[in-house]
């Protein structure tokens, strides 16, 4: 049987239940990458992305020690296929599962304790990938990730989004121009690390115990595809700012705790110190970003936020 699943702003993806295993699976994901958002015609992306999301996720695997091993709760999807010529990936079906995003935005929400275990499983993740990537940045295997320009532009593309987002909200500072010159110009170049680079609440699916909804067995990272070398600043802003929007939009208490979650494990397992202004600045990019593309809460308080990412 072959299901259209739903979500994805980028790719069109099936699940696909198959007649004979296929590298031990009974049932595999499918990605069809098209040349522009499945969601928005108008927002052109290139279709070898396909290729780096395959690449990373052989990498996440080959790396698994390094990046954790049998201590981390944190797991991302096997590659099994890439298919160049249809833009086509095949992966394991890890299962269905709700996303961080779905549990942060129910009534009730997540418990305290397990929005601090993700925020420490997946800080101490992020802090290996980011130990991992400078150590073998002149690998191949890794070198790879810096042509990633698909990932490079659309970050950019994203970065573009602020001028416009802050005067919607009738801010004008003096001083954007300059501060989306630089993160254009640092994510376009930087060779800093390797990142994953969406690190949001839609990218992250939480898996409980069968019948234990307060044991949390797996969190699996998904949708690599912008995965390439770029500043830390980046997925710093990208988990961090979408903790800040959950805590002033959903639960307090759950944003929060995952934010200092993150933040105390990222640094207690990162080799390099953190760049506070930078990750500030990444912070504030997100905010501004994606205030208004969550359509949270009211008018009002989304501007008082947008000011706040300003």
């Amino acid at each position: 049987g072959v299901k259209r699943l739903s979500g994805g702003f980028v790719n069109v993806t099936w699940r696909i239940r198959l007649n004979a295993p296929y590298q031990d699976h009974t049932s595999i994901i499918l990605k069809h990458a098209q040349p522009h958002l499945s969601s928005d015609e108008d927002f052109k992306i290139g279709v070898e992305r396909s290729a780096y999301e395959y690449q990373a996720l052989k990498a996440m695997s080959a790396n698994q020690e390094v990046l954790g091993g049998g201590d981390s709760r944190v797991s991302v999807p096997e590659g099994l296929h890439y298919d160049v010529e249809n833009n086509a990936l095949i992966m394991q079906d890890v299962g269905t599962m709700k996303t961080l995003l779905d549990y942060a935005t129910a009534k009730p929400s997540l418990s305290t304790e397990i929005a601090s275990l993700v925020g420490t499983e997946i800080g101490a993740f992020i802090a290996r990938l980011h130990n991992l990537g400078r150590k073998r940045r002149d690998q191949p295997a890794f070198k790879f990730f810096s042509g990633n320009i698909v990932g490079r532009t659309t970050a950019d593309q994203l970065y573009q989004t602020i001028i416009p987002n802050a005067a919607k909200y009738g801010i004008n500072d003096p001083l954007l121009p300059t501060v989306v010159k630089d993160l254009v110009e640092e994510v376009m170049n930087s060779e800093e690390t390797l990142i994953m680079a969406d690190l949001w609440s839609g990218n992250i699916l939480l898996e409980f115990g069968e019948g234990n909804p307060s044991e949390l067995k797996k969190i699996w990272l998904v949708d690599w595809e912008l995965c390439k070398y770029g500043p830390a600043s980046l997925d710093m802003g990208y988990f961090l700012g979408d903790c800040y929007l959950i805590a002033r939009f959903q639960d307090e208490l759950v944003g929060t705790t995952m934010r200092k979650a993150y933040l105390k494990s990222y640094a207690r397992t990162a080799q390099d110190t953190m760049n506070y202004s930078k990750v500030t600045a990444s912070i504030g990019a997100h905010l501004v970003m994606w205030t208004d593309f969550m359509k949270w809460g009211n008018d009002e308080e989304r501007e008082e936020f947008v000011k706040k990412g300003v």
